[in-house]
């Protein structure tokens, strides 16, 4: 990890993987052709074959798939965020619903109980939470995410007790850009009222958080958790810590502030 040496006036963090961690062993078992994995289908099949029991469940879960990978295609060419209610709509009318508002409600619903499945595996461990009200009374501070359902990032972060460290609030979902786009970044900053070099960002990904961020002239605190190797074209940050509590290290703060 590099050392302190540069001043900040803002510090601008990630969310998963970042502020908060997801644990992949609480989410449910699903069982699916002779492979058992940890995912949310593990508790939706029950409710898709409840709510729309004329489609066979293989049917439901061929078109979540190819739904998924083709809007990741389109989020990864355009930046543009699609949110859960949209993603299980699109999946509702290919396997053949109607485009109504039971529809979409229906899709609000399925939505809404993937959601509290990832909620429920998603924590904000304690000492990111007294890392960020450590830093709060010193610098602008902000969440920028890509996620696709605002509600669930921001009440995970009011269920743990992060909420009140942020100044600002940046949910994909919300605005529109996903990161690395330049603008999900700039309009951040302008809240914050700081320019990109007077601000550290803080996040997981190399591509997401590292290229978005230093494209738009920030300062970049990788957290690599598992000592992976920075991916090829990927610009080197300037500093890499293993989890947030470590940006004590970097940010220049004083004895008694660093006392967690």
């Amino acid at each position: 990890m590099n050392e302190a040496g540069k001043s900040y006036r803002a510090v601008l963090f990630d969310l998963f993987g970042t502020v908060a961690l997801f644990a992949q062993e609480r989410m449910p078992l699903f069982e699916w052709q002779g492979k058992t994995t940890r995912s949310t289908m593990g508790q939706l099949r029950t409710v898709i074959e409840e709510k729309i029991p004329s489609v066979p469940f293989e049917r439901f879960f061929t078109a979540m798939s190819d739904v998924n990978q083709e809007l990741g295609a389109l989020r990864n060419r355009d930046m543009r965020e699609f949110s859960s209610t949209d993603r299980f709509n699109r999946v509702l009318l290919r396997v053949g619903l109607s485009e109504t508002m039971a529809t979409q409600q229906l899709a609000g619903e399925l939505a809404d109980a993937h959601m509290e499945l990832l909620a429920d595996a998603t924590t904000v461990p304690a000492d990111h939470v007294r890392l960020l009200a450590r830093v709060f009374p010193r610098y602008r501070v902000a969440l920028v995410s890509n996620f696709d359902h605002a509600p669930t990032a921001r009440r995970i972060i009011e269920r743990d007790g992060a909420s009140s460290y942020f100044h600002h609030v940046v949910i994909s979902d919300e605005h529109g850009w996903r990161k690395p786009h330049p603008r999900i970044f700039t309009d951040a900053l302008d809240v914050l009222d700081v320019s990109p070099s007077e601000a550290l960002f803080v996040g997981d990904s190399p591509y997401d958080d590292i290229v978005g961020a230093r494209q738009v002239g920030m300062d970049i605190a990788w957290v690599n958790a598992l000592d992976a190797p920075l991916p090829e074209n990927i610009p080197v940050p300037d500093y890499t810590v293993r989890a947030i509590p470590e940006l004590l290290q970097v940010l220049s703060l004083s004895n008694t502030e660093r006392a967690l």
